[in-house]
């Protein structure tokens, strides 16, 4: 069920996605609120579950983690089979974001590792334990991925310019690794619950992230929001390129950073392209997107699939195990 959402709730909703550390005294200035009625409405966003977490955004290549995504078809499934399935991705050390879908695929995660790990150790894991109940699967490594969660409140896709990397001050070490995995959990975690769980000054922390700022390790501190609290339905569309020059794909990935609903897209190295993340109102919408899709690139796409997300079991942050790992490389 959708919640009414006030103009004061989407400013502050759109602040936090640009930023999530921004303080509550300077979003109250700025949406011109008292501090007081700014943190009250934070907290309802927060107990309704609009705003589902803050979060952390790494440079994954910075970090040498590659990025995949499991798509697969559940099947065969008996008594608690699929909970059992969907807590033993939850705790994975190595799996980030969950979801349950309708469609060819039922069930979708993120999976991370650092670069010297195979994929397939995570994935004969997840076979051994439940393959009986999966069908058919494929995995895809990720090439690029953009996400515009600013469109749940219409707001165009807030673009953030690539600039050049800044040679890093000193090497990432361990006591950086617990930082990241500590923002990886909250983005807006202080310097004094840094400082007392790491037992580094508060200064001295504070020094180590604007470190990690600048050279872009940690690209920006945002929100993930709950698509369905805005009256969506969340449409994953599967895209198939057939002409490959540089040109058309400027073209697409224009097409979908300026479309008003396209939350997401994943280009891949695999059976198929492009993922496009799409949220509709209704059906309706969703036929009329594909429809513009098809006029717009009659040549340059082809439809291989579309499915609905039920569920998100588990939200965008990278999962604990890539830093522990790092950590201990360290």
């Amino acid at each position: 069920m959708s919640l009414k959402l006030d103009a004061f709730d989407k400013r502050i909703i759109e602040l936090l996605l640009s930023n999530a550390k921004e303080s509550t005294t300077s979003i109250a200035r700025k949406v011109k609120l008292g501090r007081e009625n700014v943190d009250y409405r934070l907290k309802r966003l927060i107990k309704q579950g609009t705003i589902k977490d803050f979060v952390t955004e790494f440079d994954e290549r910075a970090l040498r983690i590659k990025h995949y995504v499991l798509f697969a078809q559940l099947n065969r499934l008996t008594g608690d089979a699929e909970k059992q399935i969907l807590a033993y991705l939850k705790e994975h050390k190595y799996v980030s974001w969950i979801g349950t879908a309708a469609g060819k695929w039922t069930l979708i995660c993120d999976i991370y590792v650092p670069e010297h790990i195979a994929v397939n150790f995570v994935l004969d894991g997840i076979l051994v334990k439940f393959g009986a109940y999966i069908e058919e699967y494929v995995v895809l490594e990720l090439i690029l991925g953009e996400y515009f969660f600013e469109k749940y409140i219409e707001k165009k896709a807030n673009l953030i310019p690539q600039k050049a990397v800044k040679e890093s001050t000193k090497k990432i070490d361990g006591i950086d690794y617990q930082i990241m995995a500590l923002l990886n959990s909250n983005a807006r975690i202080n310097y004094a619950e840094l400082s007392q769980k790491i037992g580094l000054t508060a200064n001295g922390i504070k020094k180590r992230i604007k470190n990690l700022e600048k050279i872009k390790v940690i690209k920006k501190y945002s929100l993930t929001l709950d698509f369905k609290k805005f009256g969506y339905e969340w449409y994953g569309i599967q895209l198939k390129l057939t002409k490959f020059d540089q040109e058309t794909i400027n073209h697409i990935q224009k097409f979908f950073r300026n479309h008003p609903k396209v939350i997401f897209y994943y280009k891949y190295t695999g059976p198929w392209d492009h993922d496009v993340g799409f949220v509709a109102n209704n059906s309706t919408e969703l036929r009329e997107f594909i429809n513009k899709l098809r006029a717009e690139f009659p040549e340059e796409l082809k439809l291989v699939d579309v499915f609905i997300t039920l569920e998100e079991i588990k939200g965008y942050q990278l999962p604990d195990g890539v830093f522990q790992q790092l950590n201990e490389e360290t």
